[in-house]
């Protein structure tokens, strides 16, 4: 059999080969490279923005949580500390009344000898208690109305059709308890959303907490 040869126009043709396959796989891995740089640079502009991210309302609640658990306010309820913390006035009466009767030297233990009063520490988690439901009402007012106005109550809306939701089942079923009325026949998510809202919506919201008792001068 005979051998086979390779002319010189042969062998350069497999290096021009070589050649263009390189540089195909080099262009490859440039486009690569520059598809991950890209990527990185999303991260970092959006890193300060990201939930959890450096700079990102959760990492300085993280952080702030963490300054109080340090302060040795672990395990001191979280809402009870609220009520007290949004009356400066009364939380310095009683410090001074608890730091007179000997507690410190931590700021956690002025805030447990305060909280030791029982009377003191309802009403301290009863406004806790307000303005956690303020809070959360403003936020679900401010739900429910870009709700509303984006479009989806358009009675041709595809979300409509689809099954109820497991919320709007729990709410139905809490409204119809509440109000003291037959549960209704709802077909799909939209007649349980018009149902719903027929009824005055989530009943966590119909009503402020009430205002705690305490009001003594002493308090």
């Amino acid at each position: 059999m005979d051998a086979v040869t390779t002319t010189p126009s042969d062998r350069l043709q497999a290096i021009a080969d070589d050649l263009a396959a390189t540089e195909q796989r080099i262009v490859d891995t440039l486009a690569i490279v520059a598809e991950s740089a890209a990527e990185l640079r999303r991260q970092y502009r959006a890193a300060d923005k990201r939930r959890g991210g450096p700079g990102s309302a959760d990492a300085r609640k993280y952080a702030l949580g963490s300054t109080l658990v340090m302060a040795g306010l672990d395990g001191i309820s979280d809402t009870a500390l609220l009520g007290l913390f949004a009356h400066p006035e009364r939380m310095a009466r009683w410090m001074t009344t608890a730091i007179t009767a000997g507690a410190g030297p931590m700021i956690s233990d002025i805030i447990s000898s305060i909280f030791a009063d029982p009377t003191r520490l309802a009403w301290c988690d009863q406004w806790g208690r307000i303005l956690q439901w303020r809070r959360r009402k403003a936020l679900y007012d401010q739900e429910v109305e870009r709700f509303l106005k984006t479009g989806p109550i358009d009675p041709k809306a595809s979300w409509r059709t689809k099954p109820i939701s497991i919320g709007q089942a729990e709410l139905v079923a809490t409204l119809c308890e509440l109000l003291a009325v037959p549960g209704p026949d709802l077909k799909n998510r939209g007649e349980a959303f018009e149902w719903i809202r027929l009824h005055n919506g989530n009943p966590t919201y119909w009503r402020e907490p009430s205002l705690p008792n305490l009001e003594d001068d002493n308090g």
